[in-house]
């Protein structure tokens, strides 16, 4: 898809493990094999456009200031209280 998107990176990761793995660093005459590098360097370029295209959102107040809200924030035992209701231990 085009831009502005959030890419699967389980792809790149996986093309770039393939060519790692699959192709030498260097050619038979020991010279290093810009074929190899051409692959990698078009899979970086892909990732970058992703980054570096930005999102036009509008800004939003209202969302702003829920996010920032200290008061609906919870320390650590309230979260693992509020875990213990919805998914009890199991007795041992």
């Amino acid at each position: 898809c085009n831009p502005p998107c959030v890419p699967y990176l389980g792809m790149y990761l996986t093309d770039l493990a393939f060519i790692e793995e699959g192709t030498p660093n260097f050619t038979e005459e020991g010279l290093v094999n810009f074929s190899k590098m051409r692959m990698i360097s078009h899979i970086i370029r892909e990732i970058r456009q992703f980054q570096q295209t930005p999102y036009r959102i509008e800004h939003q107040p209202k969302v702003t200031q829920y996010l920032m809200d200290k008061t609906l924030t919870m320390d650590e035992d309230m979260l693992y209280d509020l875990s213990l209701k919805i998914e009890p231990r199991l007795p041992a």
